[in-house]
């Protein structure tokens, strides 16, 4: 009986020492349990700022990055607009330099106009200082040529009107030089400054100057057929140009309206470079 009762105690203590070990044990794995979870509970809030933290810093590259598309996409319309900004300046440069050129061009059939002009007035005043000879003064005044002949010469008195045998002389020789350039036309102007008029028909040197240049002009059609459409009249009194020393002036072909149509001609038909 005594042994039950011993071995009853003896197995009560082991049960009992079994429980409370297992209890401590169990107690000890709720702890490390605890602990697990304590730690992983702080992890899990390390890794939920972290997430945090990358979500920011990726906003903040998407933002970056839609800067960046829309800096991207300025730059490239900036280019585009730059490009044809470039191109419309070359184009422009382009057409000013074929302005200048064609203004280039231009300019040298003028001065090849005026060259060509030049050179039919120096052939126009040969050929009359070769019939002239000594007669009268010829030479080239304001783009023409210009004879200057004293009245004395050609009415043998400033108070006449009648062309006498040396100015018929005189004038022979102008109007061989005429036929000999049938495209030449003249002007004879009437410089009078007579003091008495023993003509009482003459009115004053207006009436003098014209009746001058028409009796040259006259001559010239009736004795020597020179053709009256290539001939004006024009008096200038005691006003005009030799007022001082009474002459007649004789005017060869300025030819103006010639000149520019010469120069309009050049124009359009001239090289294109």
């Amino acid at each position: 009986m005594r042994k039950i009762i011993v071995f009853a105690s003896v197995l009560f203590i082991s049960v009992s020492s079994m429980q409370a070990q297992k209890k401590k044990d169990l107690l000890d794995e709720i702890t490390k349990l605890r602990n697990e979870l304590k730690t992983t509970k702080g992890e899990l809030n390390d890794s939920r700022n972290k997430e945090k933290a990358t979500l920011t810093q990726v906003a903040t590259m998407e933002a970056q990055v839609k800067d960046l598309k829309d800096t991207n996409a300025s730059l490239l319309s900036n280019m585009s607009n730059f490009t044809q900004l470039s191109n419309q300046k070359a184009k422009n440069l382009e057409t000013s330099l074929k302005s200048l050129q064609e203004k280039d061009r231009q300019l040298k059939l003028i001065n090849d106009a005026i060259g060509k002009n030049d050179s039919l007035k120096l052939a126009t005043l040969t050929v009359f200082k070769n019939a002239l000879g000594g007669e009268g003064n010829i030479g080239v005044q304001n783009g023409m040529v210009l004879i200057v002949l004293s009245n004395a010469t050609l009415f043998g008195n400033d108070d006449s009107h009648k062309v006498d045998d040396k100015g018929k002389g005189v004038l022979g020789k102008i109007a061989n030089a005429l036929k000999a350039k049938p495209g030449l036309k003249i002007i004879v102007e009437g410089n009078s400054n007579a003091i008495s008029f023993k003509d009482k028909s003459i009115s004053d040197n207006w009436d003098l100057s014209a009746k001058q240049a028409a009796a040259i002009v006259r001559a010239l059609q009736i004795d020597h057929k020179v053709d009256p459409k290539r001939m004006e009249v024009l008096a200038k009194s005691e006003y005009g140009s030799e007022s001082i020393e009474t002459a007649t002036r004789i005017i060869i072909d300025p030819k103006f309206d010639e000149f520019y149509s010469l120069v309009k001609e050049n124009m359009k038909n001239g090289p294109k470079e």
